[in-house]
């Protein structure tokens, strides 16, 4: 039977590892420096409204065996050893970073990333793009990591025959730019390895041979996913029982009469004035039937405030491995909060970061760490 909300029954499991494909996202921050990674441009993929902007997990998934990206067909991607991409994509654009699964920190980070743009619709952005890639552009010839000298015929895709202007650049010996451009349109591929070689890359070397292009055709749709068959038990989830339900809100009601949370109509500063109150509690002397008194309160704030402004939903979730939990899950139960326990670190462990008012903002903003339906990516 699932547990309650009971300061009798509720446990505290210890923290999970957190898997690889989860490393950066807000309550494990992972140190990449992204101004080395995407160019400047990025960072406004995130507020402009035409750009539809995805990261898609892949752990233990993979790409189609082909899809179409801009005016380029990609073959055989299913083959790519990929941790996650991101996908931006705009009616005169197409982006995506693709992040190679054996990068484990961002100094060792190895990807590729591939930009399609319209012409001349596009023109002032690939200009841009141009500035950024050719800033620390080298002027004498140096070796690739590889141990070769680099020359403009390393890594160049084979489908850009004569008609495409070309032009190729060496940033370090872990980093290569190819460029292309015709009258309707402009490709970039960036090659970056962090660790490990370039020309017999797993990414790389499939990339330079099986990439096409179709120039009657512009694709900006996320490529669909392969899942592989399933074998025993998934995640799963159900309502929360009557009793779960009545203690949920006797805690909520708790702190905020407390608090006087309902005075507070701002959302930002209602968790901010939570943000406060773990802060408070953390300097109090309490035993730990107090501190899981305190944890249920705020926790089960938290996750309401998710329901009241993210549309989120409250559930009994039981994991593969026979776990329950209640938690709160986005709609398509891609993400997944486990508040009170969530709560009940952050007051325990005063090394820990309070940042529940920062992974609130990050997520409303649409600022999510990669996954995809039905995934139950823990947050917290």
């Amino acid at each position: 039977m699932p547990e309650t909300l009971s300061t009798k029954k509720i446990k505290f499991p210890k923290r999970r590892p957190i898997h690889e494909s989860q490393k950066g996202t807000f309550c494990t921050i992972r140190p990449v420096n992204t101004e080395s990674i995407f160019p400047s441009a990025f960072s406004c993929f995130y507020s402009r409204d035409s750009i539809l902007f995805e990261q898609v997990d892949l752990t233990d998934m993979k790409l189609a065996k082909q899809f179409g990206m801009g005016c380029l067909v990609v073959k055989g991607a299913h083959l790519w050893p990929l941790d996650h991409i991101v996908w931006e994509s705009s009616a005169k654009d197409v982006a995506c970073t693709f992040f190679g699964e054996e990068a484990d920190s961002g100094d060792k980070v190895n990807l590729l990333r591939i930009e399609v743009l319209k012409l001349p619709g596009a023109k002032a952005e690939f200009a841009d793009r141009l500035r950024w890639y050719t800033r620390d552009r080298k002027k004498r010839r140096i070796k690739i990591s590889d141990g070769e000298l680099f020359h403009e015929d390393m890594l160049h895709v084979k489908a850009f025959n004569s008609d495409w202007k070309r032009d190729a650049l060496i940033r370090s010996k872990g980093e290569v730019i190819q460029i292309y451009q015709s009258k309707k349109f402009a490709v970039i591929f960036r090659f970056l390895a962090r660790s490990g070689t370039m020309l017999d890359h797993p990414i790389f070397k499939r990339v330079v041979k099986n990439i096409s292009i179709d120039t009657s055709q512009w694709v900006k749709d996320v490529p669909d996913i392969i899942e592989p068959k399933l074998k025993g038990k998934r995640t799963t989830d159900s309502a929360l029982s009557d009793e779960a339900e009545a203690e949920l809100w006797k805690g909520i009601g708790s702190i905020m009469k407390r608090l006087k949370l309902g005075k507070v109509k701002d959302d930002a500063k209602r968790m901010g004035m939570i943000q406060e109150e773990i802060d408070s509690v953390r300097c109090k002397k309490l035993n730990d039937e107090q501190r899981t008194e305190f944890a249920i309160e705020i926790g089960c704030f938290i996750g309401q405030m998710f329901c009241w402004e993210l549309d989120w939903e409250w559930r009994d979730v039981r994991e593969s491995d026979g776990t329950e939990r209640v938690a709160v899950v986005s709609k398509n139960r891609s993400l997944a909060i486990d508040p009170i326990r969530w709560s009940h670190e952050l007051i325990t462990d005063k090394k820990r970061p309070n940042n529940c008012l920062l992974t609130y903002n990050m997520i409303k903003a649409g600022r999510l760490p990669p996954s995809r339906p039905n995934k139950y990516s823990w947050i917290g």
